[in-house]
């Protein structure tokens, strides 16, 4: 691994920074020079300025007391404030919304692999070294008379220029365990390669069961972040290739069919964006539910539970195979004539899931079918906010007493809303009067 030789001290320009930070950094290090401080931006948008990817997410790292510091911040430009003492951070939210991170330099320590780590005050060189890889350990000096001022202990501008990412140390992925999904997000990301060396440890922890000790809300958060990357179609790959799967559970699989349908999302969410601009679409769900649109319901229950997702997650990932399958086979059906059976056929599904419902078509590629299916989902999308002029208030004032029937009369009438065998409030009591009148009947004749 690089040593500390490679220290550098040029200069970089942060005029790239959006105006407003780049006033507030300057401000934050006077703030610094007052307190007799050094103050340092660091992690993804120093490297992302260096590689000049529009990155504004602030963090900063103090040589001394973060978070008194954090708490002088706030007060100065009244912004609210949430500490994290164990890790020695706090976060700001400034009145305008911008979020900045800021941080103790510190050193960390780990009792046991894939832990979370002890940590301690230390210098901004052993700050550097504990992170994950090299092109995340340069950092930007903030204060007045150095400000822009690059130190880079490891070398990681060569790094970038060499298109590489490299670990620090060899006990890297062992000390955690979720830096082996972020090697492989950045290096799809930023079509990088992993360096020889670190693909090997890489490899190894992969080998291991070191990631079944993460806890789930650490392995969800990384699983997600991954699937969140503009195209995660390669770097699914890449977990699949290093059998990462497993852990997911061990009998969830890449097969031809999951992989196309994995291959068809970003196709299907380019169409949803242009069609329904306003309709919101979670989309690491969508290729979470992608992943496991082949297995069984007690194999995505034992995911649900592995990456502890929350109920609304879970209740979009759970839409089972056999509804999804049905659903497609029905839609793409010229037989099916009404929109209130496509309506039906869809009533309980989520965006997330008509938008796998898509995808799995465009990966059959078979444009007849796929026109149709896009032409079915339009007319749901417009027909989803439909509503019956009568409620059951009506129906009990026309007579009906309270029970089931009521469900079943209001979805009649809905049904010839969306059909537009009903356009008024008339039409729609002429026909929950014939529906009442035949069900009396039915209730008579039993």
């Amino acid at each position: 691994m690089s040593g500390m030789k490679n220290q550098v001290n040029r200069v970089v320009s942060l005029n790239r920074l959006p105006v407003r930070q780049l006033r507030l950094l300057k401000q934050i290090g006077r703030l610094a020079d007052e307190q007799g401080m050094s103050v340092y931006l660091v992690g993804g948008v120093v490297r992302d300025l260096l590689l000049k990817r529009e990155n504004w997410d602030l963090d900063l790292t103090i040589e001394g007391d973060g978070i008194a510091f954090a708490r002088l911040v706030a007060d100065r430009y009244k912004a609210g404030l949430a500490v994290f003492d164990r890790f020695a951070t706090a976060r700001l939210v400034f009145p305008d919304g911008l979020k900045v991170d800021i941080a103790t330099t510190r050193r960390e320590s780990y009792a046991q692999p894939a832990d979370l780590p002890t940590v301690q005050p230390a210098s901004i060189e052993e700050d550097l070294s504990r992170r994950d890889f090299t092109i995340n350990a340069i950092a930007v000096q903030l204060n007045q008379r150095q400000f822009g001022r690059l130190l880079d202990p490891y070398a990681g501008q060569r790094d970038l220029r060499a298109r590489t990412i490299r670990v620090l140390h060899a006990g890297s992925f062992q000390d955690d365990p979720t830096r082996i999904f972020r090697a492989i997000r950045f290096e799809q990301r930023f079509g990088f390669h992993l360096e020889r060396t670190t693909l090997r440890l890489l490899a190894q922890a992969a080998s291991t069961n070191l990631i079944q000790q993460l806890s789930g809300p650490r392995l969800q958060n990384e699983i997600l972040l991954l699937l969140a990357e503009r195209d995660p179609a390669r770097a699914i790959s890449r977990l699949a290739q290093l059998k990462l799967f497993r852990f997911l559970p061990r009998s969830l699989s890449y097969t031809k069919n999951v992989k196309r349908t994995v291959t068809a999302v970003p196709k299907a969410l380019a169409w949803w964006a242009r069609r329904f601009p306003d309709s919101a679409i979670d989309r690491p769900i969508v290729y979470l539910m992608a992943l496991s649109s082949e297995a069984s319901q007690a194999v995505v229950a034992t995911m649900i539970r592995r990456l502890a997702l929350s109920r609304e997650q879970a209740k979009k990932v759970s839409t089972g195979r056999r509804r999804v399958d049905r659903a497609l086979k029905r839609l793409t059906d010229r037989k099916i004539a009404r929109p209130s059976q496509a309506y039906r056929l869809l009533e309980d599904f989520s965006n997330e899931a008509l938008v796998l419902l898509l995808a799995k078509q465009v990966s059959m590629q078979q444009g007849v079918r796929l026109s149709l299916l896009r032409r079915r989902l339009v007319a749901y999308m417009k027909n989803r906010t439909t509503k019956t002029a009568l409620t059951g208030r009506d129906l009990q004032a026309m007579g009906l007493q309270p029970g089931p029937q009521y469900k079943t009369i209001l979805g009649k009438l809905l049904d010839a809303r969306i059909d537009g065998v009903v356009t008024t409030e008339a039409d729609e009591r002429a026909l929950a009067h014939r529906l009442l009148k035949k069900s009396v009947l039915v209730i008579r004749e039993r």
